[in-house]
């Protein structure tokens, strides 16, 4: 049977300027006062010129209801702990992927995650990042989370899995995720993030090390020297492993972490 090809989708765009000026609003806002202000059937939509299959109100809707589906999973919109929060992010980014199917060149571009954020889930980005000030009655909440490609409260988690496969994007921890995915040489090359974030569960898991954060650090940065004269872009992808555990190998040694003759044997 004929494996059935999914179709992509270009999102509507939001400019910078339209997305604080509605931000300013949603800010003085409750959560349930921004939800039901939500009105996806009439919302204006505005598209890269040349996109073909465009995501209308049906796929925006139902984009709505899976993540706000999830979010309520994990209380929303009461407030929880910051590792639920955490642990929400590893639920929703794998379902963001599936349910979105847009082109990735697309996903590119930061005036789409302004939309999502803004026009789509207003109210679940604010409940993630956001503080209210009741004295001020406003809700604070950093812009870089509104605004910023790689931090950009919808979008990270997107490329998070993009990039890393969901079973990686699930099992690193969020400092460990941030390490690879906020350096774009790095983050930017899928089999390279893939390799270091596979390698540095292998290491964990057999050495079980109290160190992983320290290993991975050091490993990086080694990495990032190396890039300087030798390039992983050539690389088979057999090559990239071998390399980046040739990083992990080094780096344990320079920081005195023991590893067992079973797991050099396994890394080399």
């Amino acid at each position: 049977m004929a494996e059935e090809i999914q179709t992509l989708l270009c999102y509507p765009r939001m400019t910078l300027y339209h997305a604080a000026q509605s931000w300013e609003t949603l800010r003085g806002q409750s959560l349930r006062e921004i939800g039901d202000a939500i009105d996806l059937h009439t919302v204006q939509a505005h598209y890269y010129p040349l996109a073909r299959q465009r995501a209308g109100s049906e796929e925006l809707l139902g984009l709505r209801g899976k993540i706000l589906g999830i979010a309520e999973e994990f209380g929303f919109p009461s407030t929880v702990s910051s590792k639920v929060l955490v642990e929400f992010d590893r639920s929703v980014g794998p379902e963001l992927h599936t349910q979105m199917t847009i082109v990735p060149a697309d996903a590119s571009s930061i005036d789409v995650w302004n939309f999502i954020n803004t026009a789509v889930v207003p109210d679940v980005v604010l409940w993630r990042y956001g503080r209210f000030n009741t004295q001020k009655k406003k809700w604070n909440i950093s812009e870089d989370r509104l605004f910023d490609m790689t931090r950009t409260t919808i979008g990270r988690l997107w490329w998070r899995v993009h990039l890393l496969g969901a079973e990686l994007a699930r099992r690193l921890g969020e400092d460990e995720v941030v390490n690879l995915l906020e350096k774009p040489r790095i983050g930017g090359y899928p089999p390279l993030s893939r390799a270091m974030g596979a390698r540095l569960l292998t290491f964990a898991s057999e050495s079980n090390t109290g160190r992983r954060m320290e290993l991975f650090r050091d490993a990086t940065k080694r990495l990032l020297r190396k890039m300087a004269v030798q390039s992983v872009f050539v690389m088979t992808p057999e090559q990239i492993d071998e390399f980046v555990s040739s990083l992990f190998l080094e780096s344990a040694a320079a920081l005195n972490i023991s590893v067992s003759e079973a797991l050099t044997e396994k890394l080399g």
